[in-house]
């Protein structure tokens, strides 16, 4: 069934009017949707900083983060473990005399997904395939979403903790192979991101080709024709690197690796967030949705830029019942806006306990409000 006739036999999922764009629409996505609570005694101020509460979030299985809580985006914090068993032994376990982690999916070969190896590892799915497998057997189930937003972090170690034995996290960027993939010596952990995003996913991904108009870059073909209808790609998945601000020597490294000889992503899965004066340039990532920074948001996404931000920054801005910070990323006009709070409920432990960052109604998707009412490129 294509997402014509799924949407006429489905008019109330994901609905939205006729003729939008992706970059048309807003939606929410949640943080760090790995994240599990650490265990109470091994919270350690040497590894985690002095603000402890600011890792006392917790989310659902991505499946229920996609169908209860409605949101459309996810970010998943990637480490390499080419292989294997790299990430069994938390430095905080060891720290209090615990054993390995249990789970089989940390003992085989494969990029993991955690927020911390060391210091904050209670992951809701340990290896990216599991979890790519979660979100896909999702949308599989429901063919008629508009397309899912995935947010790839690319984790380096935590400084504090490689101090005091830690483990040692390798480099993204340099040649190394993976006895997950059989890749060559030559191949990174960037090239195995690539394979497992493509054997898991695979037509259901959307890749910077499926954009790119023939003579032009990447940047030039979004901004100029336009991002796709949103009818003609629902079903479909769309994932972003992110490997910290653009100006940092690890982002430079990480995209130099992944757009060597493909500067605008030719032959690559996820699209890149580079500064908007980049070849590769279409996501664009903006943290922050107030003051001047909003306005910037503004202008990049009247553009035509897909830019995400955030509502909040755990858990500070639920401790102070901040909800112009939601108000300011809605009407920025981001079209991914990322949350610990997807729903009411969910930050009962802070301030007054109503903090949530959410659409009007809760609703999964809307008109983008700064960019539907603009004419899209024919």
């Amino acid at each position: 069934m294509n997402s014509v006739d799924d949407r006429r036999e489905h008019p109330e999922f994901d609905a939205l009017p006729p003729g939008l764009r992706l970059n048309q629409t807003q939606f929410i996505a949640t943080h760090n949707s790995c994240h599990r609570i650490p265990v109470p005694d091994e919270r350690f101020p040497w590894l985690l900083g002095a603000d402890l509460d600011s890792y006392r979030y917790d989310h659902l299985p991505f499946a229920r983060q996609l169908g209860e809580q409605n949101v459309r985006g996810l970010e998943l914090d990637l480490y390499p473990d080419p292989d294997g068993g790299r990430y069994r032994r938390p430095l905080a376990r060891r720290w209090r005399g615990r054993g390995e982690i249990g789970d089989p999916a940390l003992a085989r070969p494969g990029i993991k997904v955690m927020h911390g190896p060391d210091e904050d590892y209670r992951t809701v799915r340990a290896g990216l395939v599991g979890a790519l497998e979660d979100i896909v057997g999702w949308s599989a189930a429901h063919p008629h979403h508009v397309p899912l937003v995935i947010q790839l972090e690319l984790k380096r170690g935590w400084p504090f903790s490689r101090l005091v034995g830690g483990v040692g996290v390798p480099s993204w960027s340099a040649p190394g192979g993976s006895a997950s993939t059989g890749a060559h010596a030559a191949a990174t952990a960037l090239d195995e991101l690539d394979d497992t995003l493509r054997a898991v996913a695979g037509d259901r991904l959307l890749v910077p080709d499926d954009l790119r108009i023939a003579g032009k870059s990447l940047r030039a073909s979004v901004l100029e024709d336009g991002w796709p209808l949103v009818d003609d790609i629902r079903g479909r998945i769309i994932c972003f690197l992110d490997a910290g601000d653009e100006n940092s020597s690890h982002h430079r490294r990480t995209r130099a690796a992944y757009t060597r000889d493909r500067p605008n992503l030719e032959g690559r899965v996820a699209f890149t967030t580079p500064a908007p004066d980049q070849p590769d340039a279409a996501i664009v990532m903006r943290n922050d949705p107030r003051g001047e920074s909003a306005d910037h948001i503004r202008a990049l996404v009247e553009r035509g830029f897909v830019v995400r931000t955030r509502a909040d920054v755990p858990v500070s801005t639920a401790k102070r019942n901040d909800h112009a910070r939601v108000r300011c990323a809605l009407d920025s006009g981001a079209q991914m806006i990322s949350t610990d709070f997807p729903v009411a409920g969910r930050a009962f432990r802070w301030g007054d306990g109503t903090f949530v960052a959410q659409l009007p109604g809760g609703v999964s998707v809307r008109p983008n409000p700064v960019t539907a009412a603009v004419r899209s490129p024919t």
